[in-house]
């Protein structure tokens, strides 16, 4: 099976392997990787916390790591620059950047995480290096958009995402998919070389229809009800759940009630420049006019 579909628990948090000398309130729920499906071999997906006063000392690591912020507020290093992050902020760690995270004023933090490349099982290799311990800055602020030494982090408001209508991006363009509004905030334009996160909105009565991908997708739902299907398997989704599917997983996702839905998207590896979707909508008149 090539799909997942799992709600968020808040008992399921727990401290990371190998974090426990270099880390202090940080926890997390591991959604996806090589550990919860077999078939889940190019991306991890995780919720991450920061409890009041924790941190995460400062590391490298051996694979990209995207994630945005859904409650509170944290700081965070990034090779030698350092940032106040806040709901709706993301960020793009790169393979080989120094970054660490800290609690701010006094709040915790919540964020969703993807990783790709999949982080090595213990057994394969290390991919995780804490370098030491740094001095933060007195004054931290949140990220100005208009310095030109501001990379790797953006921030995402509703006003952003276009009018609905029909699915464009890399690899597509067509009526596979109705009535999405889509803002793309990790990419290659953006400086990743692994992965994709964006937003996605479908308005009452939209959603994309049967399909498949050659790459692996995972879809955190943040508002709204969703009718969902994977691999023939159907799914009332609810804010809280991340499904995941695989390749060549069918599936499809509409909205449910009148409420808009809307998830965080990310897909791993990029996909290509043409044929990143097959609908089945658009292969039909084929298979009728040329049956088995």
């Amino acid at each position: 099976m090539a799909h997942a579909v799992i709600k968020l628990e808040e008992n399921n948090f727990s401290i990371p392997e190998g974090y426990g000398r270099h880390a202090k309130g940080y926890s997390r729920v591991p959604f996806i990787d090589h550990s919860t499906s077999a078939a889940a071999v190019h991306m991890a997906h995780q919720i991450v916390q920061l409890e009041p006063g924790g941190y995460l000392e400062q590391c490298v690591l051996a694979y990209e790591k995207s994630f945005y912020m859904l409650e509170g507020e944290m700081d965070m290093m990034m090779d030698g620059r350092s940032y106040r992050m806040g709901p709706g902020d993301y960020a793009l760690v790169l393979v080989g950047s120094a970054h660490a995270m800290r609690s701010s004023s006094g709040n915790g933090a919540r964020w969703m995480e993807m990783i790709a490349p999949q982080p090595l099982a213990k057994a394969v290799g290390q991919d995780t290096f804490f370098v030491g311990d740094f001095d933060w800055p007195e004054k931290i602020e949140r990220f100005d958009k208009g310095d030109a030494r501001t990379r790797f982090v953006g921030h995402f408001e509703d006003a952003q995402l276009p009018p609905p209508g029909n699915l464009q991006m890399d690899g597509y363009t067509g009526d596979g998919a109705r009535l999405i509004s889509q803002k793309m905030m990790v990419d290659r334009n953006f400086g990743s070389a692994h992965m994709t996160m964006f937003v996605v909105e479908f308005a009452e009565g939209g959603g994309g229809s049967h399909h498949t991908h050659p790459f692996e997708e995972s879809y955190y739902f943040v508002s709204g009800m969703a009718d969902c299907e994977f691999e023939g398997k159907k799914y009332i989704v609810e804010p809280g759940t991340l499904c995941w599917t695989g390749v060549g997983a069918k599936h499809a996702i509409y909205t449910r009630g009148s409420e808009p839905l809307r998830f965080i998207e990310t897909q791993t590896p990029q996909p290509p420049a043409r044929q990143a979707f097959r609908f089945d909508s658009e292969w039909r008149i084929m298979r009728e006019r040329y049956p088995d």
